[in-house]
This record gives C-alpha cells, structure tokens and sequence, in this order.
C-alpha cells in the first residue's frame, strides 16, 4: 500500500479501464509532482496504476511511464469512514475481507487509498482474562497498533477467557482476587482482595483465583493455603494454549521489562505504550523477520 495517501489520485474517467487505454491516457500527461498513484473509477469499475515522472521540481511534472496495478475484475472500491487509510493494521483487515486482489478504501475524513495483496498477515492472538472489561491488554495493543509503532501489519485476535464463568462452580464461602477490578460477584458471595489484605475467618473456606505469585502472597500474609486455587495467569494461559503459526502477547505481574519466548511476547502489568511497542516489535522480528517491510 502506498506510504501515504497524499501520493495517491482519485479520479472518475470516462475511458475504458484496460491495461492499454490507462497507459494511453496517463502517458505524456503532467500530473502533481508527489502523485505517485491513480486511482481511476469509471461506472462504479475501479482500476489502479503507478506513474513514474521525468525528474524537476516544478509543481506538475509529465508522466513517463505507466504501470497498472490492477484492473476492475480483481479491484473492489469499499467506503468505511472508520477506516484510517494510512494505518496499515486497518487496511489489512480490509484486505481479508474481500476476495479481490486490490482494495481501494474511501475512509476516515474521506481520504483514499488502496492495498494490495495482504490476505495472509501474521495473527496476533492477545491473551488476557476477563473481567475487567474490556482488557487492557487488548486496549493497549489496539492502541500501539493505531499509533503507527509497529509497521509490521497485523490481525488481532483476542483470547478473553471469563473468570466468572470459570468460578461458577465454586463451592468456597468466598472468593479473592490478587486486586479490585470493578464490583464483582460471584453467586452472591463476598468478594474479596489481596492486595487489600482482609482478615479471613478461619472457618471460612476461600478460593483464590491469581496467579501462582498471588498463591504464595496469600500463604505469607494468612498463613494457609486457600480451600481452592483458580489459576488466573494471563502467562500461563497464553503458555499452554497458542495457536500453531500466530504469535501471542500477554501480561504478567512475575515479568520485568518485556520478555520474549519464541512466538509469545510477555509484559508486565504496568506496561506502558512504549514497552508494548517494543515487546510486538520484538516479537514480529524474532518470530518472522521477513515479514517487517
């Protein structure tokens, strides 16, 4: 796809869309100097083409050569306003959507531009539990990815696995979590939190549902084990369950900086956007370097 759509040139023609008659009609013609791309759109039949131009710095410069990029039966013009046309993590997704070689996007504040090929990017699966809602984890990456840190295009794929859903079953008095997210409830026990450190009545039988560090925080403060364990780890979650081929990123309260194991990018809880920006870069180039453009 182009760098930016500012080189990029609409234009309705009246002419036929085949390869010779865009070459006839461009050729020899003097165009804006950062035109590097056309656009052209006849009865709702859209084709595209690249135009080199003899070298100068006057303002229209004339076209030397002309190189189609595609023809109306493999292009499909989309309108999106949501769409950033120079995002590539937004144009990719355009791309699989459509089964045509070619897609031109009219999109944010009506700009446009187009994006060729890009049916195949590579997969980021985000892992995190839930609640809260919604992860910052997929906050965060969706964030990164709009800000134009990463180049490398990506489709995201969250992996929001339920807490709730998985303590339904419990038959402990009550429930604690590793810290407050939100007003939670679980069957209409009591909720508690470990980093508030709440006295625990001794007949009261508890579930922890944290992490294995949460585990052994929780032995050191009330001296016990909990009456039931729900292994909460957003690390160990995005551990046993990665999808073969796609590459995986997920926090964890036991990581220091960012940490990268093979096709799993790790972070700590209190990421910020740039050791996110850091931990999907360096998680695109150790698994797949060739994909970077």
């Amino acid at each position: 796809m182009p760098a930016h759509c500012k080189t990029v040139s609409f234009k309705r023609v009246g002419f036929p869309l085949t390869a010779k008659e865009i070459e006839r009609q461009l050729a020899g013609k003097k165009v804006f100097t950062r035109t590097d791309y056309f656009i052209l759109e006849n009865s709702g039949n859209v084709a595209v083409a690249r135009v080199s131009k003899k070298r100068g710095i006057e303002l229209f410069r004339e076209v030397t050569s002309v190189e189609v990029l595609s023809l109306p039966e493999s292009t499909v013009m989309v309108t999106d306003p949501s769409c950033d046309v120079l995002d590539v993590h937004s144009m990719t997704r355009k791309a699989t959507q459509h089964p045509e070689d070619t897609v031109v996007v009219l999109g944010a504040f009506e700009h446009v531009s187009f994006i060729k090929g890009g049916k195949e990017p590579a997969r980021l699966r985000v892992i995190d539990f839930v609640p809260p809602n919604p992860s910052k984890t997929l906050r965060m990456v969706e964030d990164v990815l709009r800000s134009g840190m990463v180049r490398t295009p990506l489709l995201v794929e969250p992996v929001m696995v339920d807490v709730l859903e998985r303590l339904k079953g419990c038959r402990t008095d009550t429930v604690m979590f590793p810290c407050e997210a939100g007003k939670l409830e679980i069957g209409g026990r009591p909720v508690l939190y470990l980093d508030k450190t709440p006295p625990l009545d001794a007949a009261k039988s508890v579930t922890l549902a944290g992490c294995p560090l949460s585990l052994k925080i929780f032995r050191h403060v009330y001296h016990r084990e909990p009456q039931g364990f729900e292994n909460v780890c957003p690390r160990e979650l995005a551990r046993q369950d990665r999808g073969r081929g796609k590459l995986h990123i997920a926090r964890c309260c036991d990581v220091h900086g960012v940490k990268v194991e093979g096709d799993l990018a790790l972070v700590p809880y209190g990421a910020s956007m740039r050791d996110m920006a850091d931990a999907v870069n360096a998680l695109c180039e150790k698994a797949s370097p060739a994909r970077d453009p």
